[in-house]
């Protein structure tokens, strides 16, 4: 065998250029070929996939859900209670509008029962006594006789 023929093997000056060229052309500085389209009916078998961190908790969640809960229940109990002091204060007002229309019946009778026809009637009536038709007159006092008097008193 001759060094110029190629061997059986392949190591011969040929395919030592061979090498040669198929280095030069995947020595890693050329990108690598784009992925080979499977035929449509063939799948490939599935892959797992890529773990993603949680950006929440599970517990987190359900502290926020625990929180979230109870701003609901005192929100309605407040809503309950503020209604409840609604209702109350309107049938407090009801109740003083039923005592200020009481007290105006109550005005309106002390009026009536007041008025100076019913009592001159009445006293008419049940008394007997009338409104004098002359009028009185005016009363002298002797100063002297008081001055006696007081002096009288004063001596006991």
């Amino acid at each position: 065998m001759s060094p110029e023929k190629p061997a059986a093997g392949g190591k011969g000056p040929e395919s030592q250029a061979r090498q040669q060229e198929r280095r030069l052309i995947y020595n890693g500085t050329m990108p690598p070929p784009p992925p080979l389209e499977t035929p449509t009916g063939i799948q490939l078998p599935p892959t797992n996939r890529k773990f993603a961190k949680r950006k929440v908790s599970p517990s987190n969640v359900m502290l926020i859900l625990m929180a979230a809960a109870a701003a609901i229940v005192l929100y309605i109990s407040n809503v309950i209670a503020v209604n409840q002091l609604a209702n109350d204060i309107h049938k407090g007002e009801v109740r003083l509008q039923d005592i200020f229309s009481e007290q105006e019946i109550l005005r309106a009778r002390i009026n009536q029962m007041s008025s100076l026809e019913r009592v001159r009637k009445r006293a008419e009536d049940e008394l007997a006594l009338k409104n004098p038709s002359n009028i009185p007159g005016m009363i002298e006092v002797d100063q002297d006789k008081i001055r006696t008097i007081e002096e009288a008193s004063g001596k006991r």
